[in-house]
């Protein structure tokens, strides 16, 4: 059965929008990752190496987290949906301080370049998830209720 021969309910709706996020973010999302890693190893030697691969990876992390949330809520109401999104929001900046308290001053990484490659790649892929789902042709469709 192909996805046209589908009925369209709310869990097909976010699964197709969160494909279409990640097509639309992810060589961008790694492109950025590895010009942080460049330009930080560039300036700050070692240490900005150790930095930027710790903020990219962390930005990564909370991107494909985000994702695999929508993925795994997609069958719920939608207002669990929106808990899940909000929660997971949340756990998000908890690990992002979590992160700089803890490694601010640890004198193996350069906390610029793991702040700079952390924000621009987190920028960078919100905006392109975001204007992903703004031209996503799935939401176009009003889902059909469970009973028809």
């Amino acid at each position: 059965m192909s996805d046209a021969d589908k009925a369209v309910t709310h869990e097909l709706t976010v699964q197709r929008l969160a494909g279409e996020m990640f097509r639309e973010a992810a060589w961008a999302a790694l492109g950025t990752f590895v010009l942080g890693v460049v330009v930080s190893t560039v300036i700050w030697g070692t240490a900005g190496l150790f930095g930027s691969l710790i903020g990219g990876a962390i930005a990564i992390g909370s991107s494909l987290a985000t994702l695999l949330l929508m993925r795994k809520t997609a069958a719920l109401d939608p207002m669990f949906v929106m808990v899940a999104a909000l929660g997971g929001f949340m756990g998000k900046l908890i690990v992002l301080l979590l992160a700089v308290i803890l490694l601010r001053n640890q004198s193996w990484l350069e906390p610029k370049a793991l702040g700079i490659t952390l924000v621009a790649t987190v920028l960078v892929t919100s905006f392109l998830e975001a204007r992903a789902s703004r031209r996503s042709r799935s939401q176009m469709v009003v889902p059909a209720s469970e009973g028809a």
